[in-house]
C-alpha cells in the first residue's frame, strides 16, 4: 500500500470511530467528510487527477 492509501484508511478509521463517544451535529459533519474523504483515497490512491491540459 502507498503512502496515500494508508492515510485513507486511517481517514475512514477515524471517521467510523468519532460517531460513538460524541453524539451532536458536529461530529456527524465531521465524521461523514472524513469518510467520504477515506474512502475516495482508499480508492483511486492519488490527490490529483493526471488530466491537466499543457497549453
Amino acid at each position: 500500500m502507498n503512502k496515500i492509501r494508508i492515510i485513507g484508511l486511517i481517514m475512514l478509521i477515524i471517521g467510523i470511530l468519532l460517531q460513538f463517544p460524541f453524539k451532536n451535529e458536529g461530529t456527524d459533519f465531521i465524521s461523514g467528510v472524513l469518510l467520504g474523504a477515506g474512502i475516495s483515497l482508499l480508492v483511486t490512491g492519488k490527490i490529483r487527477s493526471k488530466n491537466r491540459s499543457v497549453s
